[in-house]
């Protein structure tokens, strides 16, 4: 398939408030689907994205609100992302499920930079705030060096640590 047969979608999720992209053919590309009450044939990104959105069927450009089973920041996201839920829910809103956020910093760490050191302020703040089950937190122990029981990078520490989980239904 050649990148003129490519459409990025975008759809949006509920809690986090970012852009899921996906590639997709075009709709006018895709043939009809044979079975169930789906008139046409999804990727199985869409078809996880329609189901979390609890919608029968997904196109290429639709915007969604979905459920999440997991949601994880760290310290470049997390304190915008905080910033925005404040904004938008209230200083006092609470997360919808304190067990499901993962916040876990790993990019401005150890560092001397005031700034990079404050998004690392503010993940403490939140998680202590929301009583965040799992908030990751390192200490820099000297010489490039982190408590033992941090988790490192947190794309890999998502799975490491068992927040990634397949589901419990088929697509």
């Amino acid at each position: 398939m050649d990148s003129s047969n490519v459409l990025l979608v975008k759809c949006k999720k509920q809690v986090s408030t970012k852009i899921v992209s996906v590639l997709a053919p075009r709709q006018s590309e895709r043939e009809p689907a044979t079975t169930g009450s789906v008139k046409t044939r999804m990727t199985v990104t869409e078809k996880i994205l329609a189901r979390a959105s609890e919608k029968p069927q997904l196109n290429p450009g639709d915007n969604v609100w979905i459920n999440v089973d997991i949601l994880m920041t760290h310290d470049v996201g997390g304190p915008g992302s905080i910033g925005i839920f404040k904004k938008e829910f209230g200083e006092n809103a609470k997360v919808w499920d304190r067990v499901k956020v993962v916040i876990i910093p790993d990019h401005y760490i150890f560092t001397s930079d005031e700034r990079a050191n404050r998004n690392v302020d503010i993940l403490r703040d939140f998680c202590t705030e929301q009583n965040i089950k799992y908030f990751y937190d390192v200490k820099d122990l000297g010489n490039f060096k982190a408590n033992p029981d941090y988790k490192g990078v947190c794309h890999v520490a998502l799975a490491q640590e068992g927040h990634c989980r397949p589901p419990y239904h088929n697509y």
